[in-house]
């Protein structure tokens, strides 16, 4: 008696036309299927009462569920023989082929087409399979091309083809006419979309602005009938809503060209538009005004760039701002570096309690904090060059997270042969001199998972000048004064403020214009003037401290004005935290006075 023989029938059908049909294509596959396997009882063919059908799926790919399934029990050992209607039922592409035949001759499992009979097992049988396989490859080709050039002279005509419809439409039906119609609710989101944005000019603003109103994406689900999207909108979200040219009636289509290049072409779509041509081009051109020029981009090197995550799992991103100041008496523009968070980026401002920081602040921190604790275990970088050196500690950290109350830094761990900060060390030359420590407050330090160490350290958020910085429970700084030097950069808030003073004061005094001239002419208040000329009282220790970036970080506009109040110069250091000599005479008698 011969050995009995499991069959599974796979069909697919590359359109989903017709399978709402009580005897469809699939139906009339399986079934011949079914008959040639009866056919063959005589041999001890049977078959697998399980389906394994793809109605609606191309067979250019193996991305099928039908086929999956039947690999799946392949590798599992419960089929013997694999049949189909046709060659190209299985895959029209002769490298998927070529691999499923591997497969199936590593498992012992035969295929059989029921229109095309042929033995796998032999050469003249895989070489007839090839040959028909290539066929079936150049006719799916063929046909790709037919509906390619199809789809392009329907979308010359203006009808949107394929494709899930973008927010504010949905797609008619055949019996209709096709193309797009107007989803009142969603269009009214689109419409305060680009309204917004005129209004804000900024997409994070605009971001926060839409998730307030309760907004959200296009909801829609898939073939299986899961429901997708009704997510926030993120700012690049709303990039692609702001430059769509659906909204204004046009329909886009991107193809690519004999050379490789990717052509897109605009045409008139017949659908109705959702927002008029005015706004559109007014939203554009403050678009186009916001973006930057390629001159402008940052070159500075972060220290943590790739490292910083949020407590949340969001990723800091480093990026820049610019900043007007006064230099040489001639309005300038800096550029400040800092972290900003990508839930900000993505959700506005208001939705993440970290936002953004300070580059260098944090930056010269984390340094301290690594220094500090390597110093601790008695291991030396014997580095002079701070860059070398700052290389070094961000080959040491493995991660850094913020969070509003702590701040934790992940080091990874050492090798033998290279040591590390969380490798303890002595020197060989009798006891360390004690080493300045460049953080005030000591980190909890633990051992972290896979032998490393974390630092961590508790802190407090706070904003000084449009800087957001980190600040020790106490509010105090939490870097030493003075420590890192080559790490310190200026406020930008604070030079610009001196800078106006002294360029005011040199009109007073020496072109002889009146208080309330110059607030004229500069459109601020006279008030404003006569607040910001008293920084010309502050001595050359404070004035150097701030034009060199070494006054203390929580140093804030408002506090350097409340120190310019006292004329005595070592008053005004010990106010603001500013070493200097003690008194050994009578002040100096230069100093200004308005």
């Amino acid at each position: 008696m011969s050995r009995q023989l499991r069959c599974a029938v796979y069909t697919r059908k590359s359109s989903e036309e017709g399978l709402d049909q009580a005897f469809n294509s699939l139906d009339a596959q399986r079934e011949a299927g079914l008959d040639y396997i009866k056919s063959q009882k005589h041999q001890g063919w049977t078959a697998l009462p399980a389906a394994y059908d793809d109605g609606g799926y191309s067979g250019g790919s193996m991305g099928r569920p039908g086929l999956q399934r039947l690999l799946t029990d392949i590798d599992s050992g419960r089929v013997d023989i694999v049949v189909v209607y046709k060659v190209d039922r299985l895959s029209r592409s002769l490298a998927d082929f070529a691999r499923l035949m591997q497969l199936f001759d590593q498992r012992g499992v035969s295929f059989v087409s029921v229109t095309q009979q042929f033995n796998t097992t032999t050469s003249m049988g895989r070489l007839t399979l090839n040959m028909l396989l290539s066929f079936a490859q150049f006719e799916r080709e063929v046909a790709g091309e037919r509906i390619r050039d199809k789809i392009a002279a329907t979308v010359k005509k203006g009808v949107w083809v394929c494709g899930r419809p973008p927010l504010g439409y949905t797609r008619r039906t055949r019996a209709d006419g096709g193309g797009l119609e107007v989803v009142p609710n969603e269009a009214r989101v689109v419409r305060a979309i680009f309204e917004g944005y005129m209004r804000s000019r900024s997409l994070v603003k605009l971001a926060a602005q839409i998730t307030t109103l309760g907004h959200a994406s296009k909801r829609w689900a898939t073939r299986t009938g899961e429901p997708r999207g009704g997510n926030p909108f993120t700012t690049a979200a709303l990039y692609r809503v702001l430059t769509n040219p659906v909204y204004i009636g046009k329909i886009t289509h991107t193809r690519r060209a004999p050379g490789g290049s990717v052509e897109t072409s605009v045409y008139d779509g017949v659908h109705r538009p959702i927002i008029p041509r005015e706004l559109w081009d007014r939203v554009h051109a403050s678009m186009q005004r916001a973006t930057p020029a390629p001159s402008h981009r940052w070159t500075h090197t972060h220290l943590l760039k790739g490292k910083l995550r949020t407590s949340e799992g969001f990723a800091m991103s480093p990026s820049t701002v610019q900043r007007r100041t006064i230099s040489k008496g001639q309005p300038v523009q800096r550029r400040i570096g800092y972290y900003v968070s990508q839930k900000a980026i993505k959700q506005g401002y208001a939705a993440c309690p970290i936002k953004s920081i300070n580059a260098a602040h944090l930056d010269g921190l984390v340094r301290g904090l690594v220094l500090d604790h390597a110093a601790s275990t008695g291991f030396q970088w014997a580095i002079e060059d701070p860059s070398q050196r700052d290389h070094q500690v961000r080959e040491a950290i493995e991660r850094v997270i913020v969070a509003p109350d702590h701040l934790i830094i992940h080091l990874l761990p050492a090798t033998k042969d290279e040591g590390g900060p969380d490798t303890p060390r002595t020197t060989q030359a009798g006891p360390r001199a004690p080493v300045e420590r460049a953080c005030r407050f000591t980190p909890v330090v633990e051992q972290g998972r896979g032998g490393g160490l974390t630092l961590t350290l508790n802190i407090q958020m706070k904003k000084l000048d449009g800087r957001r910085l980190l600040l020790g429970p106490d509010g105090q700084d939490l870097l030493a004064h003075g420590a890192l030097n080559g790490a310190a950069e200026p406020n930008a808030a604070i030079v610009n403020a001196i800078g106006l003073a002294y360029a005011w004061h040199r009109e007073i005094v020496t072109r002889g214009r009146s208080l309330e001239h110059v607030a004229r002419e500069h459109h601020v208040s006279p008030a404003r003037v006569k607040q910001l000329l008293s920084l010309t009282r502050l001595g050359p220790a404070v004035l150097k401290a701030a034009l060199t970036g070494t006054l203390p970080p929580r140093t804030s506009t408002k506090r350097l004005l409340a120190a310019a109040r006292h004329l005595d110069w070592h008053r005004q250091q010990a106010l603001l935290g500013v070493p200097g000599s003690h008194r050994t005479g009578a002040e100096p008698a230069h100093q200004h006075r308005i």
